[in-house]
């Protein structure tokens, strides 16, 4: 399995992409062609391929006046999943951002994804706000951080 970082001259990868975040959100939170073509262009956006195919993607953005990053999405095909693959993606996608010197990096996630939050805990991460309806009516958050 390889792990890579993404750019502009992987744009022709965009389809597969967005099908894996269709795949894994069911069209609800997902990375849509809009939001992925800003992030390839303008935030970092790594990969785990296996057999030349994408398995697993994560997704940041920069923060301008600090050291921070904030990290967009993460998911990885449902086959793929329970095999220790988001761990890897989350692991080497940090240790690269702490290399280039981030020292924090936050996020949101649904406070009924248990799942997620543990994932998060597990590697540092810390619930450091509920933001409630975040992102419309009903639909809250919590922000979680992690310093690096």
């Amino acid at each position: 399995m390889d792990f890579k970082e993404l750019n502009r001259a992987d744009l022709p990868l965009i389809k597969e992409i967005v099908e894996l975040e269709e795949e894994a959100f069911g069209g609800k939170g997902g990375v849509d062609l809009w939001i992925l073509k800003a992030l390839l262009r303008y935030g970092k956006v790594f990969v785990l391929e296996e057999d030349n195919k994408i398995i697993s993607i994560i997704e940041y953005m920069q923060c301008f006046d600090k050291k921070e990053v904030f990290l967009y999405g993460i998911c990885t095909l449902k086959k793929y999943r329970n095999q220790g693959n988001a761990n890897r993606i989350m692991a080497e996608s940090e240790k690269y951002l702490k290399n280039k010197g981030y020292n924090e990096i936050y996020l949101t996630v649904d406070p009924e994804n248990e799942i997620a939050i543990n994932m998060y805990k597990h590697f540092g991460y810390s619930i450091v706000e509920y933001q409630e309806n975040e992102y419309g009516e009903g639909i809250h958050r919590y922000l979680m951080k992690k310093t690096i």
